[in-house]
């Protein structure tokens, strides 16, 4: 079997179509030949039962006149048939009448009377059949032939069948050799355009198309992921590009501005908001290697990979990166350990081993519930390699996604900045759900999280409201920012999402060192931090209050040791101003 598994694809086919024809052939002949040799049998009976008639014809007349010699004259007659080695005619009282020869050595046993019958035995075909005269019973006849010639007959029979057989396999060999090219060609054609793209990495190249088939589809996708690659490593280019370029006109301003007394906080500023834009970049350089990593998998193993599987094992393993795709949540770490303990359960109990192992490969890939479904994958032998693959192919689409998630905030950053002293209108308010941009951040922030803060998600069914989503996202990025820097990577984190009234409340608690009386309402001031020298501009939370005031909402926060809260009160109907209408304390 691993020797087949390293056989080209030319030659697994050319195999596949030898065995399955070998075996088909095999059937057939086996068939013919077994019913020939029975029609062999048949002819060799029925030609020997008619020698018996023919002469018990012949000797019935000396059988009722009792004349031996005229028997033993029409037995002598069997010598010019060799095979017919024994002749022996019985009388109506079974005893022998005549026989040939007439120096028979071996007796025969005596027939029973009036049963005629046959059978082959011993290389030998003996037949027994009855002789009557003015239909009376008169005698038997029997007669012993010998199935040599019979024997040479099925040799050579078989002989010619077997050079038969080897012809049709050699013809089936020519044709499945030239027919392989059909299905082989254009997969050979997109492994030496993958070889090619992984080596020069160049993704401007496409793979020829040459049938409307699965293949044929399969490069459509194939040159269309190769599309979407090469824009979005062009976008990255630009953006990486933009950034680094603002970076250092940032850096620049600053090194300005640090000499001029007036603007000596305008130079911490710029470079607090330089060292939130290197956070992106971070994360932007770190998908970036991801990607370059998953690729190098994906497009040198992915075909092969995929036309390796059976049909059913493929569908299912499409279907599991789907769902995969789909699901754009985040999970605690006390739900992580929930799903991954249900998911082992689950696979020990229809035998899967490393269950543990497949579990936390699932959770990582979203896949948290009706694992059922895709048993067939860690029912496979190749369960590992197949889970890996779907682990990288979901990988890469998440590495894109927080590229571009990073870049967005990036750029978000450097628009605060350039619009400090006034928030600009001119974009328009959409309508938007909350909660969705909540998740968006938190998957920004998952690996952070997922170190050692628990995180207790309560979101209510909520309406949409008209808002600036990109600008909201900045809110909660900021906030929960600050929540994972005040717990120090280590506690619980608990978000609220409701309504009350025509509010949206968002309700964000830390288990953090808390803020001191002293304190509290500076927070909100530009430039105030409590963070050591370059690790803060502090314009985060005076960035958020106006955010908040743009939406006509407002932001409130409780504070004590060991648990911070920050309530966010966003309008469901914009024209409704009275706060007084809340109760924060709920």
């Amino acid at each position: 079997m691993t020797l087949f598994k390293n056989l080209s694809i030319k030659f697994k086919m050319i195999l596949i179509i030898q065995i399955v024809s070998l075996l088909s052939l095999l059937i057939g002949f086996s068939f013919m030949i077994f019913s020939n040799i029975k029609n062999f049998k048949k002819d060799m009976e029925n030609n020997t039962i008619i020698n018996a008639n023919l002469i018990g014809e012949y000797c019935a007349v000396p059988l009722a006149f009792d004349v031996s010699e005229n028997a033993s004259e029409t037995l002598n007659k069997l010598q010019s048939i060799p095979s017919i080695k024994v002749g022996i005619v019985y009388n109506d009282k079974n005893e022998v009448f005549s026989q040939f020869p007439p120096n028979l050595e071996t007796p025969v046993p005596a027939p029973e009377i009036n049963k005629p019958g046959s059978k082959f035995e011993d290389n030998y075909l003996h037949v027994f059949q009855s002789i009557f005269y003015e239909n009376k019973f008169a005698g038997t006849i029997y007669l012993k032939v010998s199935t040599n010639e019979l024997t040479v007959k099925i040799q050579q029979y078989l002989l010619t069948m077997f050079y038969l057989l080897i012809g049709i396999l050699f013809v089936n060999y020519i044709l499945a050799l030239a027919l392989q090219r059909i299905l082989s060609g254009p997969i050979l054609k997109l492994t030496t355009a993958t070889k090619r793209i992984s080596r020069e990495g160049d993704y401007r190249l496409r793979v020829e198309k040459q049938g409307n088939d699965e293949i044929g589809m399969l490069v459509d996708e194939y040159n269309n992921m190769l599309e979407q690659i090469y824009e979005r490593e062009e976008s990255l280019k630009q953006r990486t590009n933009e950034l680094t370029e603002t970076l250092e006109d940032l850096k620049k301003t600053q090194r300005k501005l640090i000499d001029a007394e007036k603007m000596a906080a305008l130079g911490q500023l710029i470079a607090g908001v330089a060292h939130e834009i290197n956070t992106p970049l971070g994360a932007i350089r770190s998908s970036v290697g991801n990607i370059k990593g998953s690729l190098n998998i994906i497009l040198k193993d992915f075909p092969n990979f995929i036309y390796g599987l059976p049909e059913n094992i493929r569908q299912v393993f499409f279907e599991l990166t789907e769902e995969s795709l789909k699901n754009q949540f985040m999970l605690t770490s006390k739900e992580e350990r929930a799903y991954k303990k249900e998911i082992t359960v689950t696979l020990e109990k229809h035998n899967i081993k490393n269950a543990y192992s497949f579990a936390d490969t699932l959770v990582d890939m979203l896949i948290c519930k009706d694992v059922e479904k895709y048993l067939i994958l860690f029912q496979s032998e190749h369960r590992e390699s197949i889970i890996h693959m779907a682990y990288k192919l979901t990988g890469l689409q998440r590495s894109t996604d927080n590229i571009e998630f990073a870049a967005s905030k990036a750029s978000k950053v450097v628009f605060a900045l350039k619009n400090f002293s006034h928030i600009g209108h001119s974009e328009e308010k959409v309508l938007s759900d909350i909660t969705e941009g909540i998740e968006t951040v938190f998957t920004l922030y998952y690996n952070q999280i997922k170190q050692g803060i628990e995180v207790t998600k309560n979101f209510e069914d909520i309406p949409k409201i008209l808002c600036y989503p990109d600008e909201l996202n900045q809110v909660w990025t900021n906030i929960l920012h600050n929540a994972i820097y005040a717990m120090e990577l280590k506690g619980k984190l608990d978000i609220r999402v409701y309504q009350e009234n025509n509010y949206i409340i968002v309700s964000i608690t830390d288990s953090g060192k808390g803020i001191s009386a002293e304190i509290k309402n500076e927070i909100f001031k530009p430039f105030f931090t409590t963070k050591p020298s370059g690790e803060g501009s502090g314009m985060g939370l005076d960035i958020v209050k106006r955010i908040i005031e743009k939406h006509d909402g407002k932001i409130e926060v409780e504070s004590e040791t060991g648990q911070t809260t920050f309530n966010i009160f966003l309008p469901i109907n914009t024209s409704i101003n009275n706060f007084d209408q809340i109760n924060p304390e709920s």
